[in-house]
């Protein structure tokens, strides 16, 4: 969720527009409640909680950037980017993702949302941050395209598998493999151990390594970072192995629907279908499990597992910052992106 001016919102006219001009800040930890409010008020009950906003921001190991703008005496604009690890045309370079971004109501129209995120690119390109990166809102879009120069690389379309109701029942009717139970630490799918992981550590990590080649351009997920991203979470995520991949299973309500949420998924094709088994089986009390195809699992195996497209896609776009190596990879099929990348996943 790249939030930016919130619903409704619109690009402006720069720090000197309106009746008196905005002051750009770098957040301090007095302006948390602040930050959190503008969130709530632009995003409803999906917005950060306390422990989320302290988790995502002071937790991220690779790090992160946090500004405010203030009008008045009074905070109005709220942005950061999450910095983080990338394998980017082969290579291991740092990059950025703009996060939790929005403007209050009364401050819209003053050009605070390109303001925020050109103070962000400048700060992360000092850094050595090569690429910014996002998954853009239907308000934000436009600006990230228009005034700030990003491109559009893809949109990714969103799958769901029914877990209950009519539909459901009927792919629960569909013929298939005998599965053990679900309840305990040890699940076998056609010959396949799926087990239960409290800590991803050095198997995780030399299945991330063997997976790199068929990953493309994506976030590095070794151990320390997947522990950090779901593991030390506030969410509640579960997370499970095979003996070359691991899955991790999320949570969350959509518009009031209980959802469950495949957040990650690399393993080779006959264990990822394994996990994906797995991860039905676990999500039994959600309405439904969403995933985006995982790299290296035909659509049609997706489809044998009662998955169909959704109407929904995410809007993955970014842009190449000053001194990066290379230009921007905008080839969709160049980049594995997984829910998990998503801060609102």
């Amino acid at each position: 969720m790249s939030g930016g001016p919130g619903p409704g919102g619109g690009a402006a006219a720069g720090a000197g527009g309106g009746t008196a001009p905005y002051r750009l800040a770098v957040y301090d930890p007095s302006q948390r409640d602040a930050y959190l409010a503008l969130l709530h008020e632009a995003w409803g009950e999906g917005s950060m909680t306390g422990a989320e906003f302290d988790w995502w921001f002071a937790g991220n190991p690779a790090g992160s950037l946090l500004s405010t703008a203030e009008l008045n005496g009074r905070t109005v604009g709220v942005a950061g980017h999450s910095l983080a690890r990338l394998v980017l045309g082969g290579e291991e370079r740092l990059g950025q993702f703009s996060v939790h971004a929005t403007t209050h109501a009364s401050a819209r129209g003053r050009g605070i949302f390109r303001a925020l995120e050109l103070r962000h690119e400048e700060q992360g390109a000092r850094r050595g941050s090569q690429v910014v990166l996002a998954f853009a809102s239907a308000p934000t879009s436009p600006l990230f395209t228009g005034p700030l120069g990003w491109t559009a690389i893809d949109r990714r379309r969103v799958w769901l598998r029914p877990l209950r109701g009519l539909a459901g029942r009927a792919v629960r009717r569909a013929p298939r493999r005998a599965l053990a139970s679900a309840k305990g630490a040890d699940w076998r799918y056609g010959g396949v151990a799926v087990r239960r992981v409290e800590r991803f550590g050095p198997e995780t990590d030399a299945a991330y390594r063997a997976a790199v080649p068929r990953l493309a351009n994506h976030v590095v997920r070794d151990a320390a970072y997947l522990n950090w991203r779901f593991l030390d979470s506030p969410r509640g995520y579960r997370a499970f192995a095979t003996p070359a991949g691991f899955a991790v299973l999320g949570h969350k309500l959509h518009r009031g629907v209980s959802l469950a949420v495949l957040a990650e998924c690399v393993a080779p094709a006959r264990e990822a279908w394994a996990l994906l088994r797995r991860c039905i089986a676990e999500a039994r009390g959600a309405e439904a499990l969403a995933v985006v195809p995982p790299a290296g699992l035909p659509r049609a195996a997706l489809l044998a597992l009662g998955f169909l497209p959704s109407p929904v896609s995410l809007d993955f776009m970014g842009k190449a910052l000053a001194g990066a190596a290379a230009p921007l990879d905008t080839r969709a099929g160049a980049w594995r992106v997984s829910l998990g990348d998503t801060d609102f996943f």
